[in-house]
């Protein structure tokens, strides 16, 4: 299993690699195309898409997490079943998702001085199918078909560059760059069916889904504050920066957060493998040393990038409008770097069941979003705060990971 978390983590660090290549050259061809202030406006509504999006990453883990334990005792026509009821509930939960966002609309348009609400509008309409999307892609993590899975999201982030910045480009502004993302989670849904093809032709077996609700409840608070933790910073310097130094802002957050998401492949992998081991009555700690250890090894040689040379950096990805950012890259980028260690703790975590992490995650978000509310002067106040805050949300992890140690020597 060990082995295979070598293999199956490379497989998907290249196509997170690819999925965050296609993901900065949208952010890139954006950060040229529009003008800082309209910058400062996609990142912002983008920042809450992500955040409110954590439902759609709830949605896969739980569904990861009850098929990987299916998959440890080959229970394959259940699998069928599950998969079938989580995809019309995923359906009903995204249009009264959609109906949602809209009513608010207004109030965060308003909240965050846009000038128009219709790329809310545009972006939000996109959470319709945010949910069946993945659904399918839960099923593939779960099954650990890890090839499949890649080639969903990679497909996903190329489609909302190429279209994103043809749109841009003819001259319809943030609305073009944000309908992308509407149009590709209908493509990317529709070509999910074909990697599961084999399931859908195994006769559902229904039976009682236990604690399901339990599980994805505290699962959805976990990844809720731990997505907030990484974005709520871009959103708040919106509203209390002016509109240049939020665009200057988001462009350190989006160089920064290469560091963040280079790395998230090992975590998908860690945690369909970690679940099937303790089904298994298996060691898994060992596999989280391993993961933890390949996310240091990924993250550094981009730490000693923007450490020494920011500026060219800068100049490459965004232009020289833009250098501003230069005294804040490193830091944001290290308190990313904590961040990105955090979410493999979390995720370990979460597939083991030990969702009061959650509680402690929380913790951790409430103390930031008070400390930005206090100190929020200057772009250098606010980054201190989430590089403090990034380091708490690892430390508040740390008691549950030597209690499953603990338990693992005993």
């Amino acid at each position: 299993m060990e082995q295979k978390l070598a293999k199956h983590g490379i497989i998907m660090i290249f196509f997170s690699l690819s999925t965050a290549f296609f993901n900065y050259l949208y952010q890139l061809f954006m950060g040229r195309l529009l003008i800082p202030e309209e910058y400062g406006i996609l990142f912002s509504l983008i920042n809450i898409f992500y955040i409110f999006s954590v439902l759609s990453a709830t949605v896969q883990t739980t569904v990861t997490k009850y098929s990987s334990q299916l998959k440890a005792k080959n229970q394959f026509s259940k699998i069928s079943y599950f998969w079938r009821y989580a995809l019309k509930k995923s359906f009903i939960f995204g249009l009264i998702t959609t109906i949602l966002f809209f009513i608010i609309t207004p109030l965060l348009s308003n909240y965050l001085h846009f000038p128009s609400q219709m790329p809310a509008l545009i972006l939000f309409s996109s959470i319709l199918f945010a949910y069946a999307m993945p659904t399918n892609q839960g099923i593939l993590r779960g099954l650990q078909r890890f090839i499949p899975l890649g080639i969903t999201q990679t497909l996903w982030s190329f489609l909302k560059f190429i279209l994103g910045v043809l749109l841009v480009y003819f001259g319809f502004g943030v609305s073009g760059a944000l309908v992308p993302f509407l149009i590709a989670n209908i493509i990317i849904f529709l070509i999910s069916f074909y990697f599961l093809k084999d399931l859908i032709k195994i006769n559902p077996e229904p039976f009682r889904i236990t604690n399901l609700y339990k599980y994805s409840t505290l699962t959805l608070l976990a990844l809720l504050t731990y997505t907030t933790s990484f974005s709520i910073d871009t959103i708040l310097a919106k509203h209390y920066l002016t509109d240049f130094l939020a665009g200057i802002y988001s462009s350190v957050s989006v160089l920064g957060k290469i560091i963040l998401f280079a790395p998230g492949g090992i975590a998908v992998v860690l945690f369909p493998k970690a679940s099937e081991l303790k089904e298994k009555g298996l060691n898994h700690f060992n596999l989280f040393i391993k993961a933890l250890i390949l996310t240091i090894v990924l993250t550094i040689p981009a730490l000693l990038l923007f450490k020494l040379f920011p500026e060219l950096t800068i100049k490459i990805i965004f232009g020289e409008k833009y250098l501003k950012a230069i005294p804040y890259l490193f830091r944001y980028s290290l308190a990313m770097f904590f961040f990105a260690i955090s979410g493999l703790m979390m995720n370990y975590l979460l597939s083991l069941g030990i969702t009061r992490v959650a509680y402690a995650l929380t913790f951790s978000l409430a103390i930031e979003i008070l400390g930005i509310i206090i100190f929020h002067q200057n772009i250098n106040q606010i980054v201190d705060i989430v590089l403090l805050s990034s380091i708490m949300s690892l430390i508040v992890q740390v008691p549950f990971i030597i209690e499953v140690r603990g338990r693992l020597c005993t």
